[in-house]
């Protein structure tokens, strides 16, 4: 063992980096939430003294809104399973949110929250080991498949990590955890001694798990997919060593029952503890159970990912809905794939051996392309399980599996271009010549779908934004093709740097959460009294007072509250609009409206006088309000000028 770190320990120094950035990070509290926005919220004249660098996004609401305040209240409320301070009960052990149960040992970020009380470290801490597992996870996957190129490793982890996609949605589990999973894989199948054997096999069991339970279909499956084509890949390109060892080949076969049989019990195990949750939300109007056909996509949104640097400024907005939703990776895999083919087939005329891992992978981004642009029969969508995946989200595994292939590539010297051979001149002209008109149409597309999205720089005009990009993408390739490796991740990599490093600000602390006057009142009463508060005008107002001990009415549900809703809508008249995740606000009845009015996809608005005795009943006893109140059965209790906000309580 000391021999193997000894010969091996040029391999630890990236991951040993990684973790003192992650514990320095840690105890100064810095972290890149976007909870900021509570301070342009609530006290907008107010500089910000937390703020490091950057901006928080408004668009990250899923974050500061619904993540943070959560895992606040989780965590000031030692961890509990079901989380009675939300709603009238919101059961989080199936969420990512930390939760005392067995099956947070296969969520790691979390554990850091059962292990300090101090909760801004734990916040810092939660934050930054999302990230660093996903660099190493990817960091081992590469190092196994270039044959330990340390520099392509490297490179290519962080190129996850400075992608807009990453940046603005933050989907890091499902990556992590596949790559950690095809890592421990390989080892799995190269491994002749039994021990470490057992060791990689529980390695895989535990990440298949920890990717099985994050239970987002639409990321899940496509990275599933390119798992299972890269997992063929590696068997076919190993297939003469595992066939020549009969001995390690039976004792493949026999693990992989075990494996199986772990996985399928703790996941029986999974639901049958969090059935109902999961039939909750199952059967919600919003999100519910979806049905996506092939080919909604647009080819166009698929290769803008070298135009997302322009997004990092508001003024520009988005040319697909929002920053988030029009974010991708950089597609350098139509013309790579023309490539892998065309040197593949040279080399089966050579009658040499198939790349295999190059080739599988290219099959899962043919796959995963044609079920985003081409119509396709329903059918093909339902047993591919590709009818659960948003457009948009499959480019997840798209841009995964074109990573990982042009790092793979990198490694291999049969994919350089060959000056003596007419062939390899032509055709890389070609694709340069291709790339570069794909690029010049997207732009254009983009442009005219919004015009506003190329407003900054000003000092550039878009034409020329335009031109660029149809110039620089093509000079990428240009550098793969002729194998100059270190030119071509350094100006990769500077690119993906200025395309995201404004993306995401850097924030020290939760102070403007948990610690200003409003927090610290609204922690004074709610310790001494756990009535529930309900929240009239701003709901952010309610996510506010869930991080700071309150028992809140409304808020954020992330499933229906459903015996809430028996109590103030007992006939169920509303339970079409009620019946989803939801951003529930609240507002006086007046005389002729709804009970409950649906205002987005995800919110309503539930209209209701504070003395209704039906709030009565759900022991509302705290009212919290954007505006003043004059209903008799309410006594102010106390009142803030910035924000300005009314606190009541019910007589």
């Amino acid at each position: 063992m000391k021999d193997f770190f000894i010969n091996n320990r040029k391999y630890f120094i990236y991951p040993i980096i990684l973790v003192i950035v992650l514990l320095i990070h840690s105890i100064l509290n810095i972290h890149s939430s976007s909870v900021g926005m509570y301070n342009t919220r609530f006290f907008p004249n107010q500089v910000d003294n937390a703020l490091i660098f950057g901006s928080p996004r408004a668009i990250r609401s899923d974050q500061y809104l619904v993540e943070v305040p959560v895992i606040v209240s989780q965590d000031i409320n030692n961890e509990p399973i079901v989380n009675n301070d939300i709603g009238d009960g919101v059961n989080l052990g199936i969420n990512s949110q930390p939760t005392r149960n067995i099956f947070s040992i296969f969520r790691p970020s979390v554990w850091i929250f059962f292990l300090s009380n101090q909760t801004e470290f734990s916040f810092s801490f939660y934050w930054w080991s999302k990230f660093v597992l996903l660099l190493i996870a990817v960091y081992l996957l590469l190092l196994e498949i270039t044959k330990r190129n340390l520099l392509i490793s490297i490179s290519g982890s962080l190129l996850f990590i400075f992608t807009p996609f990453i940046q603005w949605w933050i989907p890091v589990e499902p990556i992590t955890c596949i790559s950690f999973g095809m890592f421990f894989f390989i080892r799995f199948i190269k491994e002749k001694y039994l021990i470490k054997n057992i060791s990689y096999a529980l390695g895989l069991t535990y990440w298949i798990i920890a990717f099985a339970l994050i239970l987002y279909p639409a990321f899940q499956v496509p990275m599933a997919w390119v798992a299972i084509f890269l997992a063929v890949g590696i068997i076919l390109q190993r297939r003469k060593e595992l066939l020549s060892d009969k001995k390690q080949l039976k004792k493949i076969l026999i693990f992989i029952p075990f494996i199986l049989g772990i996985v399928s019990i703790t996941l029986f195990s999974f639901f049958k503890q969090f059935d109902y949750v999961i039939d909750t939300m199952t059967n919600t109007v919003y999100p519910g159970a979806r049905f996506m056909s092939a080919g909604q996509g647009s080819i166009y949104h698929l290769l803008n990912g070298f135009y997302n640097l322009l997004m990092q400024r508001d003024i520009n907005g988005a040319p697909f809905g929002n920053q988030s939703e029009a974010s991708n990776f950089f597609m350098l895999y139509i013309p790579i794939l023309v490539w892998v083919i065309y040197k593949n087939i040279l080399n089966l005329r050579k009658k040499l051996s198939l790349d295999w891992i190059a080739i599988t992978l290219s099959l899962a981004l043919l796959f995963l392309s044609i079920w985003y642009l081409v119509p396709l029969p329903d059918f093909l969508s339902k047993y591919t399980a590709m009818s659960m995946v948003l457009p948009q989200r499959v480019f997840i595994g798209i841009g995964f599996a074109n990573y990982i292939l042009i790092f793979y590539l990198l490694s291999n010297n049969i994919y350089k271009y060959n000056k003596k051979n007419i062939l390899d001149t032509i055709l890389s002209i070609l694709l340069l010549l291709f790339t570069a008109f794909l690029m010049y149409l997207t732009g254009k597309y983009l442009y005219n779908s919004n015009p506003n999205s190329f407003l900054w720089p000003e000092f550039l005009s878009p034409n020329f934004k335009i031109l660029l990009v149809t110039i620089f993408v093509p000079f990428l390739l240009f550098l793969f093709f002729l194998g100059f490796k270190k030119l071509f991740i350094s100006f990769l990599l500077g690119f993906a740097f200025i395309s995201t490093v404004y993306i995401n600000p850097i924030y020290k602390g939760l102070d403007i959460l948990i610690n200003t006057d409003l927090a610290n009142y609204i922690t004074q009463v709610s310790t001494k009294d756990d009535s529930k508060w309900i929240v009239y005008g701003d709901h952010y107002l309610a996510q506010y007072a869930l991080a700071n001990n309150a028992n809140v009415l409304n808020g954020i549900h992330l499933y229906p509250q459903l015996n809430m809703w028996e109590v103030l809508d007992p006939e169920k008249k509303y339970i079409f609009i009620y019946n989803r995740y939801a951003h529930i606000m609240v507002s006086e009845y007046t005389q002729g409206e709804d009970l409950v009015e649906l205002v987005e996809m995800d919110a309503l608005v539930l209209n209701i006088n504070p003395c209704d005795g039906r709030l009565k009943e759900l022991d509302v006893k705290y009212i919290l309000s954007t505006d003043p109140q004059s209903d008799s059965c309410l006594t102010e209790i106390k009142t803030f000028e910035i924000p300005e906000v009314y606190i009541y309580q019910v007589n």
